[in-house]
């Protein structure tokens, strides 16, 4: 479903992705850790070109990323992302910002990409507060609904660029709730996050980046009970103690 085949980017002259390869089949959960400024989030940018790259190519479902124009907006279609921040419309209410791609992208009527929406926003547990604007909402419940965003466009892919970091730690939890209910629907997930309990529970496979390096790219148990480089070891215990 994701196919990242050589890829390298550089930022001046600092490196930031390092002949990058990584395959994501259909349906599974790929979770991506490593220190900060390895570039995980770069990474994850790249996959729906947020941020071009200087070499290589990357495809989805088989169809390699366009360079702009119509043909990358409807590839972006297919590819929902969540970001650290909720990038939600302030002026719409909740029901509205769910709707809007559907009816501009997708060209659905809005009375169907209403009850769309509201079904959405119940299933990730916020569908009471539909006609809130975003303002009246917790940071939890924000991520939810631009998690229920992005479900809306019926995506092939889910991009998650470390969606927690931004929450008081009692949020978390509840957004890590809705991503596990995905992964168990069969999701294809690609998600770059610090929550270690998450990529034990809900991850197929766990990629550890260091210096824009994929350095192992394991089943969670393999990472986390026996990694084999010495990067990874040294992150892993300063999880463990602090």
């Amino acid at each position: 479903m994701i196919s990242v085949k050589n890829v390298d980017k550089y930022y001046g002259k600092l490196h930031v992705l390092r002949d990058i390869n990584l395959d994501v089949p259909k349906g599974q959960v790929v979770v991506i850790v490593g220190p900060s400024g390895s570039g995980k989030s770069t990474l994850c940018r790249t996959i729906n070109r947020l941020e071009t790259v200087n070499s290589g190519s990357i495809s989805i479902d088989g169809r390699r990323l366009p360079q702009e124009g119509r043909a990358l907006a409807s590839l972006r279609s297919d590819v929902g992302m969540v970001f650290q921040s909720f990038n939600l419309f302030a002026h719409k209410s909740i029901l509205d910002n769910v709707a809007l791609g559907p009816v501009q992208v997708r060209k659905v009527k809005k009375s169907a990409a209403q009850l769309q929406a509201l079904s959405l926003l119940e299933r990730v547990g916020v569908g009471h507060q539909a006609s809130k604007l975003p303002a009246q909402l917790s940071g939890g419940q924000q991520q939810r609904v631009a998690i229920a965003r992005a479900l809306a466009m019926n995506p092939k892919v889910m991009l998650f660029d470390e969606p927690t970091s931004a929450l008081d730690p009692e949020m978390i939890n509840e957004v890590l709730d809705v991503m596990v209910g995905l992964a168990k629907e069969g999701m294809t997930m690609l998600v770059v996050t610090h929550e270690m309990g998450f990529a034990r529970k809900a991850a197929d496979r766990v990629i550890f980046m260091a210096d824009g390096e994929i350095l192992e790219d394991r089943t969670p148990e393999e990472f986390f009970n026996d990694p084999q480089t010495e990067r990874a070891k040294d992150f892993l215990s300063k999880l463990i103690t602090h």
